[in-house]
């Protein structure tokens, strides 16, 4: 029998001997857990929530995820018959959430076990000690890669419960709510009815919720976020709204908080990125992720890069140049399409710079990677990332109407990394997703980047 460590890799056929199996997961912990299941398409959504399999939906169309309770107490199995999924599910992701406000530190152990029949042939096994505030987890994943499919033991917390999850994974619920509120009205997420899917809206919050929210942040990130907001006049106005969004979103991330983390954005100035740059939507990508940027830690600026064929680091975003950055900084984006060799985009060159220049800084950086696809080279982006995965970097790259994103797309799929160091936010606009979504997506894919760096010991030189 095999005993998975967190992040370790594994084809099912070498595992079980083909595609039907059984995957078993038991909890004791003095509170309930509900353990579910997600079917989720190349984009990593639920696109078809009759995919989302739990307590109240017992079984997917064809039969291929049925659920059932275990011999033991505490115990839940899905039979799998991953041959008779259809082809737009590319990835099961199997949770455990709680309601109310308890956390998964409470659980006293967990393990998930894989079944050929009878023969149990691997266990990935958890507890408590590995979480705070949590109250839901991803515990393993299976997606395809090629005839087979392999099993990831993932291991990672979300502190809004079930709602986080669904929310994460793109399900909505027909009530709507008022969206986020002013600065730092941040309401925590209420808690989920039993028989619904979640929505991505948030409820709105009383004095009494918003003082119990600051008083749950660090001091220094409260104060932060007082000197951005009195920042905010004049032409510097329009970003209170982001500012409000972001504030908010931190809020349910507290982790992230207490750690300061450099954010550096690496903008694509092919020729292909030419529209995209001259109707102001780039522009709209730098307000954001400045915001972004700004709120995670104290210098009130974010370095910022662009690549065509050549890389190259452009004066910092500041709160004295954000408004119109790339119409103005260094002559403005055609300028920097000219001296970057607009005519193809080489993202290995662009990620090598960064590299050479973060890598050994010895704290955490977070590099927004935007690109819209086509890329100049798998293999050495992939290179780049394991060889990376020792240094506190993490990636996170975001597809912007744009198409062939290759190992963009598989990042799962690349072995030999110490660290899950990489993540995709695939979007046709970035007008399309909202600032609360985009923001929350952000910061849970950094929340368990940091949580993994600091448990393996990779801020240490």
């Amino acid at each position: 029998m095999l005993d998975f460590l967190r992040g370790q890799k594994e084809s099912i056929r070498r595992l079980c001997g083909g595609l039907e199996l059984e995957l078993e997961f038991y909890h004791k912990a003095p509170l309930e857990i509900d353990v579910g299941c997600f079917g989720l398409d190349d984009a990593g959504k639920l696109s078809d929530e009759r995919y989302f399999i739990f307590y109240n939906q017992t079984q997917s169309p064809e039969g291929g995820i049925l659920l059932h309770r275990g011999a033991a107490t505490g115990a839940v199995r899905f039979h799998l018959r991953l041959d008779q999924l259809p082809p737009h599910i590319a990835k099961l992701s199997f949770t455990a959430s709680i309601d109310g406000t308890r956390t998964m530190q409470e659980l006293t152990k967990g393990h998930v076990c894989l079944f050929r029949g009878q023969e149990e042939t691997a266990r990935y096994s958890y507890d408590g000690s590995q979480f705070r505030a949590e109250r839901a987890i991803v515990i393993c994943e299976l997606y395809r890669k090629g005839d087979d499919w392999r099993f990831n033991a993932v291991g990672r917390g979300f502190n809004g419960g079930l709602k986080a999850l669904v929310e994460h994974f793109g399900g909505t619920v027909a009530e709507s709510t008022p969206a986020a509120p002013s600065i730092p009205n941040r309401p925590p997420v209420s808690p989920l009815p039993r028989a619904s899917v979640p929505s991505p809206n948030r409820p709105a919050a009383g004095p009494s919720l918003v003082q119990n929210i600051v008083s749950s942040l660090p001091t220094h990130v409260c104060a932060r976020m007082d000197n951005l907001a009195r920042q905010c006049r004049g032409d510097t106005e329009y970003l209170t709204s982001l500012y409000k969004n972001m504030f908010a979103c931190l809020a349910s991330h507290p982790e992230v908080a207490e750690m300061p983390v450099q954010v550096v954005t690496c903008a694509d100035a092919s020729g292909s990125m030419f529209d995209l740059y001259r109707n102001g939507r780039m522009q709209r990508v730098v307000d954001k992720f400045f915001a972004f940027a700004t709120t995670l830690s104290d210098p009130c600026s974010m370095d910022l890069w662009a690549f065509g064929a050549k890389s190259r680091q452009f004066g910092a975003v500041t709160m004295d140049n954000v408004r119109d950055y790339t119409f103005a900084e260094a002559g403005g984006f055609e300028r920097w399409m000219s001296m970057l060799n607009y005519q193809y985009n080489n993202e290995p060159e662009a990620m090598r710079d960064i590299m050479m220049i973060y890598g050994a800084l010895r704290k955490p950086v977070m590099v927004l990677f935007l690109t819209d696809g086509r890329l100049s080279s798998d293999w050495e982006i992939e290179e780049i990332l394991i060889k990376t995965s020792r240094f506190p970097i993490y990636w996170q790259f975001v597809g912007l109407h744009g198409e062939e994103y290759g190992i963009l797309e598989r990042l799962q799929e690349i072995d030999g990394r110490r660290s899950d160091n990489a993540a995709f936010l695939k979007l046709d606009d970035i007008d399309d997703i909202s600032d609360n979504t985009l923001y929350e997506n952000l910061l849970h894919n950094l929340e368990g980047w940091l949580r993994e760096i600091q448990y393996k010991h990779i801020l240490e030189p």
